[in-house]
């Protein structure tokens, strides 16, 4: 054999190594790809959530007892799903309740279930909370 076809006959075996590589690999890189976008979405779910809990929180704590307009706990989950955008179905609470009284303190609670698609993965559903804690003015 001559040195030129010894050459060709590497290249050959190269580039079949390469395809296999690159057949190994990708699934791998394409399901870390997708984890990333997955968890990057369950993020922006809890941000938007600590946002609508917070001034869902503070719509409460305005509309206190001693406001003109008071508040009820459907009030309360209108304002907070105004910003729930792109969100799973959430659970809103509140607490102590009608009537809040001045000076006192009103809690909201936010809480989704996000269903996942992650295959070979234990976390088909991951529960994401928040909660927001105002003094009540009014």
């Amino acid at each position: 054999m001559h040195s030129a076809e010894i050459r060709v006959d590497r290249r050959r075996k190269q580039r079949g190594a390469a395809m296999i590589e690159m057949a190994l690999v990708l699934p791998i890189y394409f399901l870390l790809v997708y984890g990333v976008l997955e968890m990057c979405f369950i993020m922006f779910g809890y941000c938007n959530a600590t946002y609508a809990c917070r001034q869902a929180a503070r719509y409460a704590a305005i509309h206190g007892t001693g406001s003109t307009y008071q508040c009820a706990l459907t009030d309360v989950q209108n304002v907070a799903k105004t910003y729930l955008w792109g969100t799973p179905t959430p659970s809103i609470t509140w607490s102590p309740g009608t009537p809040h009284n001045p000076g006192g303190y009103i809690t909201v609670n936010i809480s989704m279930v996000y269903s996942t698609a992650i295959p070979f993965s234990k976390l088909s559903q991951i529960s994401v909370g928040t909660s927001a804690q105002v003094w009540v003015l009014q």
